[in-house]
């Protein structure tokens, strides 16, 4: 139970530094896309940080989580369904300037980083334990951190290179 414990309150601490870090990220970048991608994945990280939160209370005795708890945490969303956000919020913020792509790169380098850590410490908690709402908790946020982390992918490869972006995805015939 400790271990869990302190699992859980370094899922606290990622999902701060997550959010902290999209937020200050978006802040400093002019790229409509990027700044659209990182907002999206903070506005997340929020909802992960108050639903470990909430795990934690319970853990801790401070809170008791009713016995349908699990049923409340959402389910996560597609990478289409978060893409589609993000598009809606890049049609708002299109008169902006583009930034340098190192800038991006590295950004979403960071930001892959802290999906990668998350991802990698819930599925983890989900494998270890026994009990089943922690294994369903913790297995659904790292399906999530994954999805986070293609996105970002999937976001840089078109800021990087849009024409074989939409080659892959688009599936366009060359014809010589």
């Amino acid at each position: 139970m400790n271990d869990l414990k302190a699992d859980t309150k370094l899922a606290i601490d990622l999902e701060k530094n997550g959010y902290d870090f999209y937020k200050s990220a978006s802040a400093k970048t002019q790229n409509p896309l990027a700044k659209a991608t990182l907002d999206s994945l903070g506005e997340r990280e929020l909802e992960h940080l108050a639903k470990v939160t909430e795990f934690y209370q319970n853990l801790t005795g401070d809170k008791t989580l009713p016995a349908n708890w699990l049923k409340t945490v959402e389910v996560p969303p597609s990478k289409g369904q978060l893409l589609k956000l993000i598009l809606v919020k890049l049609e708002k913020s299109l008169n902006n300037k583009f930034e340098s792509i190192e800038d991006i790169n590295k950004a979403y380098s960071i930001a892959e980083d802290l999906e990668r850590d998350s991802y990698h410490l819930y599925s983890r908690i989900a494998k270890e334990s026994t009990d089943n709402t922690t294994k369903k908790f913790f297995a659904a946020l790292a399906e999530e951190e994954n999805e986070h982390y293609a996105i970002l992918d999937e976001t840089l490869q078109y800021l990087i290179t849009p024409g074989d972006w939409f080659k892959k995805e688009e599936r366009w015939i060359v014809e010589g």
